[in-house]
Order: structure tokens, then C-alpha cells, then sequence
């Protein structure tokens, strides 16, 4: 083989020639079977006659031809498909993935419900969003929140409608909002507040405030009466040192209780009462600074925004731990959000804000 493939072109061009003339010579086959090189072949006259090839011998010459050209284009240099600079990072099942990053102004508190989200921005404004969509995209039927001077935190509360909680540091107010936006449709103060760090709503519309400076967790009905405190000033189950996040999850309110690297589960209609007295994170190291804390919807899940600890994680409501959601070593981000202070969850979806990078994170959970 190797001394006849001498003879063959080496260039796709007379490869090429050599096929075409290949094709020319086969649409010269005479109604007899046999083609002359120099045209036609009269039908009676002998096929040994000069020039003249036989079919058998006709298909040899053309099956050598196409041998000649598929010879022809090895040693070829072949162009691949343009390959991307970056692979493109599969999601892992069985976990969270990076889903999107929105940017956003400052980003802080936010709360979901459903379709829509819920985000205070550079503490001037609260934004609404889909939660569906690959971009920040208000619906259109949500108006701006009016009245809003300095809004810290947000909470949501399911009754008969949605409503918005929003406690606005500027003039120490709470603001009742019904979910489409608009003006607020009650508001009320309490003298004795120093800050915000906490916000939660449950069903009934009662509305639970966290006081670090105080080291109070505060209960008030939908009217802004205050009822009792949830929890006070301690170093065990059921008492608080600077709480920070808190969640209604139907049943319990849990707290990030920042102070004692614990998140707990309060009853929320008694003072200072664990509703499961070992706390999450009670083993030592386990968090750091928590700083919020969200719930699902079925009351299944807590997600802990571990500020010191630069992550956040998934527990289950008795307290094992499920999932690392967020770190800077699983979700790979330039730059790396270090101290994720804002966190809130619905479905398989958990919103994380970065407010030091503009910029929110959607984290999905990639079933199995």
C-alpha cells in the first residue's frame, strides 16, 4: 500500500480534479457498459478495443480515485470549533449551586414569599422582585414602598393577603404594608427601642423586634401593642445576649442569638422559654456571630447566616445540619463574600446579599 500511495496527489485540489474527472468519465459509460477516454463508443464495437475500459474495470478506476482522495486529505491540519475560555461548571446534585448574582444597590434585609422578593436597598428604599426571572425584574403591578426614610429590615406575614413589615430606623417606626406597595396601612413606635437587628411576622400579624443594644426580643400585636417580651438578657436556653435575625416558621420563632454563637427556638408566647432547649450551634465552634436566620415555608428547614464563620448553612428544625449552602471554598465568586449577614429562603432557592459588592446571590438546590 504504501508504494502505491506515492503516486497519489498530496493536495486536496487535484484530489478534488481527480474526483471530478472520475464523475465526468462515469456519465460517459456507453448503453453497452463501456466508456472511451476520448468520447463515445460506438454500441458493436469490441471492448478490447484501445482506450477502452470495461465496467469491472470502470468502478476499479473510480473506487481508486476516491481512495486517492480520502489518502488525500490525511496529514491535513483540521480546524477545530472555537472551544470556550472557561469550562462551564455542572451543578452538583444533592446540593446548592450558584444559580445567579443579581446586582443591586447595597443590598441588606430581605424576605420572600412565592414569586416575589423582598430587599432593602442602600437603606433609602425596599425593593420587589421576581424571584423567577435571571435579572432583577420588578412586576409590574408592585408600586414603591412610600414613607420610607431608613428601612433596616423586612418581614413578611401570610393571612388572608401578604403584608410587608418594615421597621424603618430613621423615624424608629414599623410599617404595615400590603403587598402591592403603596403608602403603609398602619405604622407605630415604641419608646423604648434603641435599634433594629431583628424583624419577624407570624399569621396573626403579631410582630417580633430584636433589640440588640437591649438584649430584648419584643412580641406587639398587628396594631403595634406592646404584649410581652419573648426573651431577655442570659447566658442559657432560652435568654439572649445581642439577637440579631429572627424567623417565624408557625410554630417557634427562632433567633440568632449573635452574642452566644447560638440559634435558638423560642416559644413565642412566654418569656425567655427554649421550645427545644439545646440550641443549634451548642457544641463549641459550630457558629460563629450568626447574624440571621430564615425558615421555609413548611416550617422544615432553618437557614443560618454564620457571619463569622463566612458561611451559611442549612439545619434541619430539630437542629442537624443538612447542607453548607454558601462558602467561599463550595461557590466560587471574585471577590468571595466573607461575612453573609442577610439570608432568606423559599422553595429550593436561598437569597443570600452582599452588600459590600452590590451584588445578590441565588443559590439553588440541584436535586438528586
Amino acid at each position: 500500500m504504501r508504494g502505491r500511495t506515492k503516486d497519489i496527489p498530496d493536495t486536496r485540489g487535484r484530489a478534488m480534479c481527480a474526483l471530478r474527472g472520475a464523475l465526468d468519465a462515469r456519465a460517459l459509460m456507453t448503453p453497452g457498459g463501456a466508456i472511451n477516454a476520448r468520447g463515445l463508443l460506438p454500441p458493436g464495437r469490441p471492448l478490447a478495443a484501445r482506450g477502452i475500459l470495461a465496467p469491472r474495470a470502470a468502478r476499479a478506476l473510480l473506487g481508486a480515485i476516491g481512495a486517492a482522495l480520502l489518502l488525500g486529505a490525511c496529514g491535513q491540519r483540521m480546524e477545530l470549533p472555537p472551544q470556550p475560555e472557561t469550562p462551564l461548571v455542572t451543578p452538583e446534585p444533592g446540593t446548592y449551586n450558584l444559580k445567579g448574582v443579581w446586582t443591586l444597590p447595597r443590598p441588606t434585609d430581605l424576605a420572600v414569599f412565592g414569586l416575589y422578593l423582598f430587599v432593602v436597598e442602600e437603606n433609602l428604599r425596599l425593593g420587589a422582585y421576581y424571584t423567577t426571572r435571571s435579572s432583577p425584574t420588578t412586576p409590574p403591578m408592585i408600586s414603591p414602598f412610600e414613607g420610607l426614610l431608613g428601612p433596616v429590615q423586612v418581614a413578611l406575614a401570610k393571612r388572608d393577603s401578604l403584608f410587608v413589615v418594615v421597621a424603618d430606623s430613621a423615624d424608629m417606626r414599623c410599617k404595615i404594608y400590603y403587598w402591592l406597595g403603596g403608602p403603609p396601612l398602619h405604622s407605630f413606635t415604641d419608646t423604648l427601642w434603641v435599634g433594629f437587628n431583628g424583624l419577624a411576622a407570624d399569621a396573626d400579624l403579631r410582630i417580633y423586634v430584636a433589640d440588640a443594644a437591649r438584649n430584648v426580643i419584643q412580641a406587639y400585636d398587628r396594631w403595634g401593642r406592646r404584649l410581652h417580651a419573648v426573651s431577655t438578657y442570659g447566658t442559657g436556653s432560652g435568654y439572649v445576649i445581642a439577637p440579631h435575625g429572627l424567623a417565624h416558621n408557625g410554630t417557634h420563632l427562632v433567633v440568632a442569638d449573635t452574642g452566644k454563637n447560638w440559634v435558638q427556638r423560642l416559644r413565642p408566647d412566654a418569656t425567655s422559654v427554649a421550645a427545644i432547649p439545646q440550641p443549634i450551634g451548642f457544641e463549641a465552634g459550630s457558629l460563629t456571630a450568626p447574624e440571621d436566620v430564615a425558615v421555609d415555608r413548611y416550617g422544615e428547614f432553618i437557614y443560618v447566616a454564620d457571619t463569622g464563620g463566612q458561611r451559611v448553612l442549612k439545619f434541619l428544625t430539630t437542629g442537624a445540619l443538612q447542607d453548607t449552602v454558601y462558602s467561599p471554598a463550595k461557590i466560587d465568586l471574585a471577590p468571595p463574600l466573607r461575612a453573609p449577614r442577610h439570608v432568606c429562603s423559599e422553595d429550593s432557592l436561598v437569597f443570600v446579599s452582599d452588600p459590600d459588592a452590590d451584588r445578590l446571590l441565588l443559590l439553588e438546590l440541584k436535586p438528586l
